[in-house]
């Protein structure tokens, strides 16, 4: 007797984009898979499109929040905290899933219990110059601290994993997903489908067109690399227990976490002395 497909709940956080709404979920409705639901939250949109074309909508699979604006790391808990699915599947506004993306991705899950992420390889689609390019990132490794080739808007989640480790953190307003992806890494291991199953479109609004928001990832990632140095000398994690004031704490730690936490601390202050 073959055993029940496990459910997937496909997350998204919307904020304007319009035109691309229908783009998105259709993708998403289109999925080959047969057991899975979609939780969208629009962060509170100013563009009205988005909420009339959301509501239009008439499908038992998808389930759309109205909500004020919290950003998009608060949205996206709130999409994955209302959804109930086996794994996680994230989706990125405006992109698009290829209707194998979910079966060949719980595939992978099903066929090693050591994963806690799966990607595919996807293509970078411009809106800004129309270019086109294929990527397909590589496999990280249990442990590893940076440079994730994951994009974020192609990936899923066990939500045991996602659970165990606290999911993304508040603190990281943006770079949420290296954030994440590490700590699901200090335990497990990472796959990536070797199929191009998603499309992400480039936006001129992206994080990596803003240079506020890219030089406040490039702290974030000073933060998030000082903090985890500690935890693998003492398995204390700071911002877990302060959030983004971990480094006023430090008279709160055992005399050897102090010394870690000043080194780490120090390192990070010159780091960005010289960015």
């Amino acid at each position: 007797m073959d055993q029940p497909l496990p459910k997937v709940s496909v997350v998204c956080a919307w904020y304007n984009r319009a035109d691309y709404v229908r783009d998105t979920v259709d993708s998403l409705l289109a999925q080959d898979y047969g057991n899975f639901d979609i939780t969208l939250v629009n962060d509170g949109s100013p563009d009205p499109r988005v909420r009339e074309i959301l509501d239009s909508y008439d499908d038992p699979r998808l389930r759309v929040i109205h909500q004020e604006n919290t950003g998009f790391t608060f949205a996206i808990r709130r999409a994955i905290d209302e959804s109930d699915g086996e794994y996680i599947a994230i989706q990125g506004a405006g992109d698009v899933s290829l209707p194998g993306r979910l079966s060949a991705q719980v595939g992978a899950l099903k066929a090693n219990d050591g994963l806690s992420i799966v990607g595919c390889w996807y293509t970078d689609k411009s809106e800004i110059d129309h270019s086109e390019v294929t990527v397909r990132p590589k496999e990280s490794s249990m442990g590893q601290l940076s440079h994730f080739e994951f994009s974020h808007g192609e990936l899923m989640y066990p939500r045991n994993a996602y659970v165990a480790v606290g999911g993304y953190r508040p603190t990281f307003t943006v770079g949420q997903g290296a954030d994440l992806w590490m700590r699901l890494l200090r335990t497990s291991a990472s796959c990536v489908v070797e199929e191009n199953l998603y499309v992400r479109r480039l936006f001129a609004d992206g994080v990596s067109a803003d240079r506020k928001k890219i030089e406040l990832r490039q702290s974030l990632t000073k933060l998030r690399l000082a903090n985890e140095r500690v935890y693998r000398k003492e398995h204390i994690d700071l911002i877990d227990l302060y959030g983004p004031y971990a480094t006023l704490f430090l008279f709160n730690a055992p005399i050897r976490v102090r010394i870690s936490i000043i080194v780490a601390t120090i390192g990070q202050y010159l780091g960005l002395k010289n960015s």
